[in-house]
């Protein structure tokens, strides 16, 4: 696993937490950044990057016919992201 999947920064966190919840849903970056807004620490940027960085790992596949990049959670990548959040949350002892 890639490094940075094992130790996300906060948002990241936020962003996986939200993708994990909701593994069948269609996400934009806009609607991603909506479903987050109360995180002062999750800003459209970190949610372009983090979704960049997802397609680059193949976690999230992009949605076809869409004029906006909509992106949806694979199987895989569900797995993969329950294990971040999983170490994560050990390593802050939450």
């Amino acid at each position: 696993m890639v490094a940075s999947l094992k130790l996300p920064t906060s948002a990241r966190r936020r962003i996986y937490q939200a993708l994990v919840d909701q593994p069948g849903r269609h996400w934009t970056v806009r609607a991603l950044t909506e479903a987050l807004a109360l995180h002062a620490s999750v800003k459209e940027t970190a949610v372009r990057d983090t979704i960049n960085f997802l397609l680059s790992l193949q976690l999230v596949a992009l949605v076809p016919y869409r004029r906006a990049m909509t992106i949806s959670l694979t199987a895989p990548g569900e797995r993969a992201l329950i294990v971040a959040l999983r170490r994560a949350n050990s390593q802050t002892g939450a």
